[in-house]
This record gives structure tokens, C-alpha cells and sequence, in this order.
């Protein structure tokens, strides 16, 4: 029973007594959610800030890095060019990257960044580092700066998988702040490029740790119902994210002091998760039924209710009584529940497919489009419109079938794209065509997420889910060469029919999954493989 404390009046609820049977955590959270208070849903809304500040920490090096361009005035600084430019005036009024010799049989430049001085409205570590001329392994470089995040992401996999199934979503999320924001911190004296690959590197593993921990965190503090709104919620905030970034990146006109910028706005959107609860899922699944009692009570003190739990029986706390929950337990049910596995692996490639083609867009908009600040911008309105589709077709369509949908729509704006039709002004078919394509991707990176977190059980979520995210940078680290060395309509064919091809082989993998929209999000691989007994197939 349940008593609401400002009106001391008996509210009637749906939880039986002690005497009726055992209670399930998701039955809990729904009455404890049935009259919410704007404390709870405040404190809900603002655990997803995390993903407010992503655009800023993934894209950073699109702003801080720009190229110089002819239209850019430059001097010298060193004998060596002094020497030259006099014995051939000419070369003063070149564009650096032109003023190339043989050596070996290979070009190379013969003035880097200590031969000259850029006179540039912002900063960049392209001129700093000598990464802006494509001779030699420079543009080769420099894009490693890009990809050198999603390793350090690949890299947090061991962690990312270890940590919020033994120490908790919350302390998970926690470190991975941590280190995010040390990292770009440390942006701020950098001078060298070995140190802003470390930077990337140890940023891609704290921004794995804290999204997928708050993520992990905020959905198992909300019933079932609320998912796809929450889901949709964060999506929305990482669209809001993109004006930040864009902000960042052309107000502030030093490249370390935008690394600093963005280490200060994480910690601000983060500082909530200091006092939020750790999910009531984890402490049950660890057999810890105090603490999951603890953190039921102050979800029910925030909506103003008093939850008696002492004469209720937890079900969750039967399936996992008998259970040890350890790494060496998680592997053999893997071996253990064949559809526990199967989905695994069928998730498995979704992940790095989808985020292929995600950060493919939105690391190639400097070359997609004719102006990169336009990209991303329209990029976050694009994504807006996405999170917003994604949440309508999941709640109309379902989970499964709205996937379907999504993958089908990239598809289609891949092969739109390989005609080469000019309409000026440096739009072509294929910079419209790959805007309306992050839709569709953004829309199925979103769903992805939602899907991932109920298809996985509470007992392998956590191994599961960052699993998922850390093979996923296989793909993010190709996803940008792919797009940033489009060729042009003789050789890019190529590229976008793969992966209008790896689009249609995703189709085929959400066809194979389930449908989870209304079941209860799985304790055990046991119930993996009871939900899918005598699962129907059908579009």
C-alpha cells in the first residue's frame, strides 16, 4: 500500500500484499511513478545531460583542427624561407602546399610549420602540426586525430564491460566523467600531436563510459512505458548539443581554449549525478535487496509517497539469489542460452554498422557540404527531426519494425547520392542526399540504443551494451576515411553501394530480433530464452 504524505490520504494500489505473491522491480517502479513529482521527472530529464555535451567532445577536432586556405595571408619565420622567397619572390604569394620538391621518388613540402607563420581569424593544431597539406601521410594524420576516439572507446570496451555490471552504473558513469574532463583539460597546454592522440585517445574512453553508464542508469529508473520517450530525450538533447559545438567551435578562437571550454560545460551538465540514486536493477541482481529497498524509498520520498517494502517480496531477488554474478558466469550463459547469443551477435553487427554510417556524416561534413559550421548545424536539425521520428515510429510501428523502416531510408539516401548533379554554390545531390541520410541514421543510432538496453537482460546488460559500443568503433573509426575520400562519380559508386548493401543486411538483422515493446525487460538469459519461445517472424 501506498500513502501519499502531503495529503495523508490512503492511495489504493496495484501492488499486492505480502500474502498475494512477489512484486516485480519494473510493477515497483510503475506505482512508484504513477503520480510523479517534477522533483523525480527533473531529476530523470537531467541524468541524460551527459549527452547534451557529446557533439562537443566527438566533433572537437573538426573545429580546432580547420585547414588554412589560400585565402589565408601567411609569413616568414625562418631563415630557410627568407632564403628561398628572396631567390624566388613569387613563392610568397603561393599557397604553402604548393611549394613541393621530389625526394626519393616522393613529394614532400619544403615549408612546415617552423618555416612559416599563419595569419588565421582562429587558431588550428592542422597549421600548429603541420596536418593541413595533403603531401605525404598529413591528411592521413590528421584524420587518425578523428578516429583515434573511437579506439580509445574500443580500448574502454574491457572496462566498459567489466565495470557497470560489478561496481554500478553510476560509479561507472562517474569515472568516465573523470576522465573526459581531465582530458580535455589537458587539451588546454597541449603542443605537440603525440599528446592530442593520447587526449582523443583517453577522451573516446571516458565518453564511452559515461554515456553508456547514465544510459544504463536512467533507463532502469523508469518503467517500461517511459523508455522510448527517455530514449527519445536524449537523442533530442544530443541534437541540442550540436549549436554548443558549433558555438565552441567559432567563438572561441584558440583551439587549446576550446578544449577547455568543453571540459568546463561536461563538468556543469554532470554535476547532478553526484546526488542521483544508483538502479535498484543492479543492487537486486548483486542480491543486495537493502540497498535496492533504499533506493526505492527515495525514488518514493521524491513523488512524495511512503513505500512499505517490508512486507513485500522482490521477484527479481528469486532469480538471482542462487546466482553468481561474475565475469566467468556471464560468459558460460553466453555459451549456455543460444538466443542470449544470437542476439548478442546480431546486435553485435548493428552497432558498428550503424555508427559507420553516423560518424561517416558527421566527420565528412567539411567535405560533404560547402561549409562546415551550415553541416552542423543543419546536422542537429536533421538529428531533431530524427529523435522525434524515431520516438513516433517506435511508439506506432514498434521497436522492431521501425528499425526495419530506418535502415531501409539510409538505404535508399546512399544510393540516391551517386549521381553527380551539380545545383551550385557547392550543393550537389549528394550533400542533400547525406542530409537527409543522418535522419535516418541518427533516427536508428537512437532506436539502437533503446533496443540494445531491452533486449540485453539486466544480468548481461552491462557486458552486453558496452560490448556493443566498443565493437561500434570499428566502424566509427572507418566511417570518416570512407567519407572524407569520397572519390568522384567514377569510384564513389563504390563506397555508398556498400553501404546502401550493409544498410539492407542491417534490415535483415532487425528482422531476426524481437519485438520488446511489451515485455518486461529480461532478469536472466533463462528469460531471454522463455521470450523467445514461439516468437512469430512477421513485418
Amino acid at each position: 500500500m501506498i500513502v501519499e504524505n502531503k495529503a495523508h490520504s490512503t492511495i489504493e494500489s496495484s501492488l499486492p500484499e505480502a500474502d498475494k505473491g512477489p512484486v516485480s522491480s519494473d510493477d515497483l517502479l510503475e506505482e512508484l511513478t504513477r503520480n510523479r513529482s517534477w522533483k523525480y521527472t527533473a531529476l530523470i530529464m537531467s541524468l541524460m545531460l551527459v549527452w547534451m555535451g557529446g557533439p562537443s567532445i566527438h566533433y572537437i577536432t573538426a573545429f580546432a583542427g580547420i585547414d588554412p586556405t589560400p585565402d589565408d595571408i601567411w609569413k616568414c619565420k625562418s631563415e630557410k624561407c627568407y632564403n628561398l622567397t628572396r631567390a624566388n619572390p613569387s613563392l610568397i604569394h603561393k599557397f604553402p602546399c604548393k611549394i613541393t620538391k621530389e625526394e626519393d621518388g616522393k613529394e614532400e613540402l619544403i615549408l612546415g610549420p617552423s618555416d612559416i607563420e599563419w595569419s588565421l581569424e582562429h587558431t588550428s593544431f592542422s597549421a600548429d602540426f603541420d596536418l593541413y597539406c595533403d603531401v605525404g601521410s598529413r591528411k592521413a594524420r590528421k584524420t587518425l586525430l578523428t578516429s583515434i576516439f573511437f579506439a580509445g572507446g574500443l580500448s574502454g570496451l574491457i572496462l566498459g564491460g567489466y565495470l557497470p555490471d560489478k561496481i554500478g552504473r553510476k560509479k561507472t558513469a562517474m569515472i568516465g566523467m573523470f576522465i573526459g574532463a581531465s582530458s580535455l583539460l589537458i587539451g588546454k597546454f597541449c603542443h605537440n600531436y603525440s599528446l592530442l592522440l593520447a587526449i582523443r585517445y583517453f577522451l573516446g574512453i571516458g565518453s564511452l563510459l559515461s554515456t553508456n553508464g547514465m544510459y544504463l542508469l536512467t533507463a532502469e529508473l523508469v518503467p517500461s512505458k517511459h523508455r522510448n520517450i527517455i530514449n527519445g530525450w536524449a537523442g533530442c538533447l544530443w541534437a541540442f548539443g550540436y549549436p554548443i559545438a558549433v558555438g565552441i567551435g567559432y567563438f572561441i578562437k584558440s583551439w587549446n581554449n576550446m578544449f577547455l571550454a568543453t571540459s568546463v560545460m561536461l563538468v556543469l551538465i554532470t554535476l547532478q549525478t553526484l546526488i542521483c540514486p544508483e538502479s535498484p536493477r543492479f543492487f537486486l541482481i548483486k542480491n543486495d535487496v537493502e540497498a535496492a529497498k533504499k533506493v526505492l524509498k527515495a525514488l518514493a520520498k521524491l513523488n512524495k509517497m511512503n513505500l512499505d517494502l517490508e512486507n513485500i517480496e522482490i521477484a527479481d531477488v528469486g532469480k538471482a539469489k542462487d546466482r553468481d554474478h561474475n565475469a566467468r558466469q556471464q560468459l558460460i550463459e553466453f555459451i549456455r542460452y543460444p538466443s542470449l547469443r544470437l542476439e548478442t551477435i546480431i546486435l553485435m553487427f548493428l552497432w558498428p554498422s550503424v555508427a559507420m554510417f553516423y560518424f561517416g556524416f558527421n566527420f565528412g561534413w567539411g567535405e560533404i557540404l560547402p561549409d562546415r559550421y551550415t553541416g552542423y548545424i543543419m546536422a542537429g536539425v536533421g538529428e531533431l527531426i530524427a529523435y522525434f521520428m524515431c520516438v513516433c515510429l517506435i511508439g506506432w510501428l514498434g521497436r522492431r519494425r521501425a528499425m526495419i523502416v530506418m535502415f531501409l531510408g539510409a538505404a535508399l539516401t546512399y544510393l540516391i547520392a551517386i549521381p553527380d548533379v551539380e545545383f551550385g554554390r557547392g550543393w550537389n545531390l549528394e550533400s542533400v542526399s547525406c542530409l537527409y541520410g543522418i535522419t535516418f541514421v541518427s533516427g536508428a543510432y537512437s532506436g539502437l540504443f533503446l533496443w540494445t538496453g531491452e533486449i540485453a537482460p539486466t544480468t548481461h546488460r552491462g557486458i552486453v551494451f558496452s560490448s556493443c559500443c566498443g565493437i561500434s568503433r570499428f566502424g566509427s573509426f572507418i566511417g570518416p576515411f570512407i567519407f572524407n575520400n569520397l572519390a568522384p562519380i567514377t569510384h564513389k559508386a563504390v563506397p555508398l553501394g556498400g553501404l546502401a548493401f550493409i544498410s539492407v543486411l542491417c534490415m535483415v538483422g532487425s528482422f531476426l530480433l524481437v519485438e520488446t515493446g511489451n515485455e518486461r525487460i529480461p532478469l536472466t538469459g533463462q528469460d531471454v530464452e522463455e521470450r523467445r519461445k514461439g516468437y512469430k517472424y512477421k513485418i
